[in-house]
């Protein structure tokens, strides 16, 4: 049986094909933090009060004022201050002293004026005044997003993650239609329309259905990236690359804050961070298709030709061909396998109480991982310095996972219990800490366990079930992260009620999915399960007849009362290779149960 694993190590593993491929998807990449996060700059909070619009005639430069001044002048003489909790004077955002019919005095001092009306308090009824020294315009300004209509920041960026949710349905399956490279260059064009048209849109509800399809391209073109970035990179290096993949994504994460950071305008922001695609859907001609797709849709004549291209530019010698007639023939005739589906997840009580455990644990990291990503500028600090720690935090944070799931007293499931309950115990502490940078440097510490454990969820996941029902497992948990990342925008308009409270719930949810994370079974030195049975019985320990896990999790006896085990030492058969699964790759055959073609698939996604 042909794998095209085989066969990239015979045409080169990562050659200068495979380095010119990959330098362009990290090119891609690079970028694709720019569209979720982008919204912490153009939604960024700003001071605001209400408008007295019949004093906009005044004079200022007449009474020796510049209009910084008489800006404060008139704001101290019309809006109502309050003492805070901490004893500071801040004055109101959604209120104002009715004025009609008084002249403005840059004299007047509404606590010692007996005359003004400081007894009668009304709502803005004449739209706001915007502090813009630091944000020029954002869509706050341009939308009035303030008081009554100030959720509805959050409510857009939660319809840009449904984008995300309905990307990933329906893109999965166009892209077995229509292939990768297509797939691709069409969310390319999607992304940059959506993008110029974002730009212009003149109100709240254009803006907020243009996110959605700008969500809608988003995630996709990172995951088909992703898998195009790898597929062609041989096994033995396709770990290195992996993770090589994820740090041009937080490079672009670090990069959005200095761009925000000169460009105060978020029109022009907008337009700013869509302009790559231009360059990308040049850069789409050098991109292959997927073999893995050509072959697994019966196309062996174009995937020969890609993998012959593969083979001259790596400067490697050709055997022969590798797609012979009788193989063909052979997989046209094969039949079709059952499709798993998720239902196939729940049918069994192990694998069913695994399921739900995971799907949680999935649901808290996508929330918790964008809802601090998307509350940076709250925390009482320099909004682009927030902002580009956050991103830094992740380089190392994917780094080190790396290496602890691989440590033997440590492993998968340690792992990702203490990255959690790192992120949990960091969110929760932030309920004690007044805004600063003491509050920044713990939410940073939150953002680098939730990263952290993002990154071995992935693979943990995958490990956890058999090669039939992988994909289905991974898009199912997917689908369910997906769901809590639109829940993530929307806990944070909570900080109305307590400040401190969604960074509470953050933290709560992280640690009760560290605490169930220890429930699940270690993968690290086991053979991964093979079938739905094996992936039952995973991670059981010894029964009463001493029956050990192995290769399938629980070997079963045989009539004379010995296991598998045992008869294959007897006979001479044992490989510890069996028993073994040191590597931090996943690969998956038949990953659609189309065609047997033997070629194995390697996907993740962010």
């Amino acid at each position: 049986m042909i794998r095209l694993d085989d066969i990239l190590v015979q045409i080169g593993e990562f050659g200068p094909y495979q380095k010119r491929v990959f330098a362009i998807i990290c090119m891609i990449v690079f970028t694709a933090s720019w569209q979720s996060m982008i919204v912490v700059f153009l939604a960024a909070s700003v001071d605001h009060w209400c408008a007295v619009p019949q004093w906009n005639d005044f004079d200022c430069s007449a009474a020796g004022l510049n209009e910084q001044t008489c800006m404060l002048a008139m704001k101290n003489a019309s809006i109502p201050v309050n003492y805070t909790s901490d004893h500071q004077l801040v004055f109101e955002q959604c209120m104002k002293y009715n004025v009609s019919g008084e002249a403005f005095d840059p004299e007047i001092d509404p606590f010692h004026n007996p005359g003004w009306p400081t007894s009668q308090v009304m709502e803005c009824d004449s739209g706001w005044v915007y502090d813009r020294s630091q944000y020029k315009s954002s869509i706050i300004t341009d939308y009035d997003l303030v008081c009554g209509a100030g959720d509805q920041t959050q409510v857009s960026q939660s319809v840009f993650y449904a984008g995300y949710l309905a990307g990933s349905i329906i893109n999965g399956v166009l892209a077995d239609i229509v292939g990768r490279w297509w797939m691709l260059m069409i969310l390319m064009f999607v992304r940059l329309i959506s993008g110029i048209a974002i730009a212009f849109s003149p109100n709240w509800w254009i803006f907020t259905v243009l996110r959605f399809f700008q969500g809608y391209a988003a995630i996709s073109i990172y995951i088909i990236a992703f898998i195009v970035g790898t597929e062609f990179v041989g096994p033995s290096k396709r770990n290195v690359t992996g993770i090589i993949f994820v740090i041009p994504f937080a490079l672009g994460y670090i990069c959005l804050a200095g761009i925000a950071y000169f460009v105060p305008y978020w029109r022009t922001l907008e337009l700013i961070c869509v302009s790559p695609a231009l360059i990308y859907i040049g850069l789409m001609f050098f991109l292959p298709e997927s073999v893995r797709w050509q072959i697994s849709v019966g196309k062996y004549d174009k995937a020969e030709k890609t993998l012959v291209k593969i083979a001259n530019s790596n400067n490697m010698p050709l055997s022969g061909p590798f797609f012979s007639s009788d193989f063909k023939k052979e997989q046209e005739a094969a039949p079709k396998e059952r499709r798993a589906t998720g239902i196939d997840l729940f049918r069994q009580p192990r694998m069913r109480l695994r399921t739900i455990n995971l799907i949680f644990t999935w649901m808290v990291n996508a929330m918790v991982y964008h809802g601090l990503s998307l509350n940076t500028s709250n925390l009482g600090v320099n909004d682009y310095v927030a902002f580009a720690v956050s991103g830094a935090v992740e380089i190392p944070a994917y780094l080190l996972s790396v290496v602890a799931i691989e440590m033997k007293f440590i492993g998968r499931r340690i792992s990702l219990s203490v990255c959690l309950l790192v992120a949990g115990v960091a969110c929760l502490s932030t309920s004690a800490i007044p805004p600063g940078a003491a509050l920044t440097s713990v939410a940073m510490i939150g953002k680098f366990g939730i990263s952290a454990s993002f990154a071995i969820l992935y693979l943990y996941t995958a490990e956890l079930y058999p090669t039939n029902i992988r994909s289905v497992t991974m898009g199912t948990c997917s689908m369910f992260s997906r769901i809590a990342g639109i829940m993530a925008p929307l806990i944070l308009t909570l900080a109305k009620i307590w400040t401190p409270l969604p960074l509470v719930i953050y933290g709560s949810v992280s640690v009760i999915a560290g605490l169930l994370t220890l429930s699940l079974p270690e993968t690290l030195g086991h053979k991964l399960p093979e079938t739905i049975e094996e992936s039952e019985n995973f991670g059981r320990k010894s029964d009463a007849n001493n029956t050990t896990s192995g290769k399938n999790g629980v070997y079963i006896l045989n009539q004379d009362g010995r296991d598998e085990k045992e008869i294959k030492e007897e006979n001479g058969g044992v490989n510890t290779m069996d028993y073994v699964n040191p590597s931090f790759n996943i690969q998956d055959e038949n990953d659609h149960g189309k065609r047997d073609s033997g070629v194995q698939a390697n996907l993740s996604e962010k």
